[in-house]
C-alpha cells in the first residue's frame, strides 16, 4: 500500500478536513510561497490535527535553530528539506531524533535519486564480505535497493531517511512517471502534479512508499475535503468504510 502526505495545510479548517480524510502524513510549509505559514499558524494546524497524523515541516533556507525549536516544541514530527544543506546542519537536524526527507526538485530529480541509490548500493556492497564483484555475480537482485538509508555515506544525502522526487516544488507540474522505472520505491516520495484523476495512473506504473499532494487536493486554491478523501482512498487502494 502506498501511503500519502497531504501538504500545504494552512488553517484549522483544513486540519479538520485532514482528520476526516485520514492521510498518513500532513504538511505545513514554512518556506516562501502560496502555502507559507507562520509558526503561530502552524501551531493552530497541529493543535487541530489528529495526534495520529504526523505533521511534516517543509523548509528551504530557514535556520537550523528555528527548525529544531519547532521539533522540540512538538509542532512538527518530520523535517522536509529543499535545497542542499551543509552536512553539519543535516547532522544537527538528525540529532533531533525525527525523520528527515530530502527533496530533489526539477527535470533531473529522478536521475539524481537514481544516482544516490546506486552510490549507496555500491557503498554497501563494498563494505560487505566477499567484495563488490563477487556479490553482484551471485545476487543479481542487488540491482535494486531495498534497505534502510545509511548514515555513513559521504555527502548530505547519506544522512536522510527519505528522498522525494518532485517536478517543481508546488508548481503542479508532474514528472515523467515512466522514468521512475529502475528507481527503488522504498524510502521514496513522489510529488508534483498528482490529482484524484491521475493518481491511479501513477500507481499502475509505479508504487512508491509515499505520494505527496498539495495543489492536487485543492479547488480554487483551498483544500477540498472530497478531493482529499478520494486521494487517500486511491493511494490506500481501498473503499472508504
Amino acid at each position: 500500500m502506498t501511503k500519502i502526505k497531504i501538504c500545504g495545510l494552512m488553517t484549522e479548517e483544513e486540519a479538520l478536513m485532514a482528520n476526516e480524510a485520514r492521510p498518513d502524513l500532513a504538511g505545513v510549509v514554512f518556506a516562501p510561497g502560496r502555502h507559507q505559514v507562520t509558526a503561530e499558524e502552524a501551531l493552530v494546524v497541529r493543535q487541530a490535527l489528529d495526534d495520529r497524523i504526523p505533521l511534516v515541516g517543509v523548509f528551504v533556507a530557514e535556520p537550523v535553530e528555528t527548525i529544531l525549536k519547532l521539533v522540540e516544541t512538538g509542532m512538527i514530527q518530520m523535517i522536509q528539506l529543499h535545497g542542499q544543506r551543509p552536512i553539519t546542519e543535516v547532522r544537527q537536524l538528525r540529532s533531533a531524533g525525527v525523520p528527515v526527507i530530502q527533496a530533489l526538485v526539477g527535470d533531473d530529480a529522478i536521475d539524481q535519486a537514481k544516482d544516490w541509490q546506486n552510490q549507496l548500493r555500491l557503498r554497501r556492497l563494498q563494505e560487505q564480505d566477499g567484495g563488490l564483484e563477487k556479490r553482484q555475480d551471485s545476487d543479481p537482485a542487488l540491482a535494486d535497493f531495498n534497505g534502510g538509508l545509511a548514515e555513513h555515506l559521504d555527502g548530505d544525502l547519506g544522512l536522510v531517511d527519505f528522498l522525494m522526487v518532485d517536478a517543481g516544488a508546488g508548481s503542479g507540474q508532474r514528472l515523467d512517471w515512466q522514468r521512475l522505472a529502475g528507481l527503488a520505491p522504498t524510502h521514496l516520495f513522489v510529488a508534483g502534479g498528482i490529482q484524484p484523476n491521475n493518481l491511479s495512473d501513477l500507481l499502475q506504473i509505479y508504487q512508491p512508499d509515499f505520494v505527496d499532494v498539495s495543489s492536487g487536493a485543492e479547488t480554487k486554491g483551498h483544500k477540498d475535503l472530497n478531493k482529499m478523501v478520494a486521494l487517500v482512498a486511491i493511494a490506500h487502494q481501498e473503499e472508504r468504510k
